[in-house]
């Protein structure tokens, strides 16, 4: 029990401490900045892959109609 509330107490400790670091802070901002433009080009990528699959659906169903 007391290792648990020494393990929190410094947890809590060195949370706070990063939290209050401008150094952290900046390493946050780039990390989150880094993260967002993968996740940007990820969303593109999906969503351009979505379309191309969409269209060729639509083709290919074109296609099938008009062969009847």
């Amino acid at each position: 029990m007391f290792q648990r509330i020494v393990n929190f107490w410094f947890s809590s400790f060195i949370t706070e401490r990063l939290l209050a670091s401008p150094l952290f802070n900046r390493v946050a901002a780039k990390t989150h900045q880094h993260v967002s433009t993968i996740a940007d080009k990820g969303t593109k990528s999906g969503t351009d892959f979505m379309k191309a699959f969409k269209e060729n659906l639509e083709k290919e169903a074109r296609k099938q109609q008009m062969r009847r």
